[in-house]
């Protein structure tokens, strides 16, 4: 059997091996040629799969090792009885981890004491769950926009209208990119909404890109003097992205959010389970155990450091400080020396470690409490004090 996957899914000739030849591509370029007399087609969120690409194929299985699957059309796959999988939460701690280390970075450069502000998240997905939780564990003020969420009634969480969540001082973007839904998300921020956010309002934007109205976003970065904190990952019309926009931004990345080493790990196993499913073959003995990797930093030891806010930053940029991945991106974009800059940076990314890898060793119960509820395992034997 044939296997074609994307380049860029971890262990993927270590797992998909064991079912079939696999033929690995690069996920921006594939084309149907390269889908001949292949049987199983395995991508990331780059690749359109359309009728375009897999009629006149023999494609039997689609597996996306991602969370969202607005690349592809399920329609057409359940109309020719085309088996799909994706890894839904398989990069929402990752993508969690991403929103700690953005809020971490502006508390350094921008003084931004956001364990004092309201939050407001929009889209309760398997990401928006988990930043909600991590929210809600430090005792924050939260509120969440998610129509369909709202009308299943979840205890405890607060929903608010659009015009409602819009009114927050840091607003978490986290909903899928739909058009033909009751609730749109295509372009749902624009002037109107952008002009309901107060002073030096920050936004997080690691769900999809088109979501927030670009044009309007830095029409609304001007009309307040540039008075907004601004961290986007996800960009309308990516790999071509909007200079104007990435150069007011203080923080820019090229839709990483999700890319820890474990999380990706973690969608390339949730589809390789799906896939033996499929063919009902038995899981090698062993493989569970080296399918996910341990972290680099293993544990370390937290003291009672100056305000929450600091503590926070100092444990999670020990981990994962995302000034590096901004740095990156801005100088690549400046040396212009590959002809697809965007693509280059996803492809050749630095993985980093997820907070949870890591275990925190403390003296005072509350530290490691704190440090518990944005990610981090803790060891609790380490506790010494009350």
């Amino acid at each position: 059997m044939k296997i074609i996957a994307d380049e860029n899914m971890p262990n993927a000739k270590a797992l998909f091996s064991h079912l079939g030849d696999v033929c690995l591509v690069d996920g921006r370029q594939l084309t149907k040629d390269q889908l001949q007399d292949a049987e199983v087609l395995l991508v990331r969120s780059v690749t359109k799969v359309t009728p375009a690409l897999l009629e006149g194929t023999q494609i039997k299985f689609v597996g996306s090792a991602t969370i969202g699957v607005d690349h592809i059309d399920q329609v057409y796959l359940q109309q020719q009885g085309i088996q799909f999988a994706s890894a839904p939460g398989c990069n929402a701690e990752a993508v969690a981890d991403y929103v700690f280390s953005a809020l971490s970075s502006l508390y350094f450069t921008k003084s931004l004491n956001w364990c004092s502000k309201r939050i407001g998240i929009i889209g309760f997905g398997n990401v928006g769950q988990i930043v909600y939780q991590r929210f809600a564990s430090l005792g924050l003020d939260v509120v969440v926009h998610d129509p369909f969420k709202a009308s299943q009634g979840v205890q405890g969480v607060r929903f608010v209208s659009l015009e409602e969540v819009m009114k927050v001082d840091i607003l978490c973007l986290h909903a899928p990119l739909t058009t033909g839904s009751d609730f749109p998300t295509k372009g749902m921020i624009g002037t109107e909404e952008l002009a309901n956010l107060p002073e030096n309002a920050s936004i997080i934007s690691a769900g999809r890109g088109g979501i927030i109205d670009e044009a309007a976003l830095i029409q609304a970065f001007h009309a307040r003097s540039g008075e907004m904190n601004l961290v986007l990952d996800v960009w309308n019309n990516e790999p071509e992205i909007n200079l104007e926009l990435f150069a007011l931004v203080d923080i820019a990345t090229p839709h990483i959010a999700g890319y820890s080493k474990q999380g990706r790990e973690k969608g390339t196993w949730m589809v390789f389970q799906a896939l033996c499913k499929f063919l009902q073959a038995p899981i090698p003995e062993g493989l569970a155990e080296t399918a996910i990797s341990a972290g680099w930093i293993q544990s370390i030891n937290i003291f009672n450091l100056g305000d929450k806010e600091e503590m926070i930053a100092r444990a999670i940029h020990g981990i994962y400080n995302l000034a590096r991945d901004d740095a990156a991106m801005r100088y690549q974009y400046r040396m212009q020396k590959h002809p697809r800059v965007f693509d280059w940076l996803r492809k050749n990314y630095t993985e980093r470690d997820e907070l949870n890898s890591c275990y925190v060793s403390m003296e005072k119960a509350e530290i490691g409490n704190t440090l518990k509820s944005v990610g981090f395992s803790v060891d609790m034997t380490a506790n010494n004090s009350k």
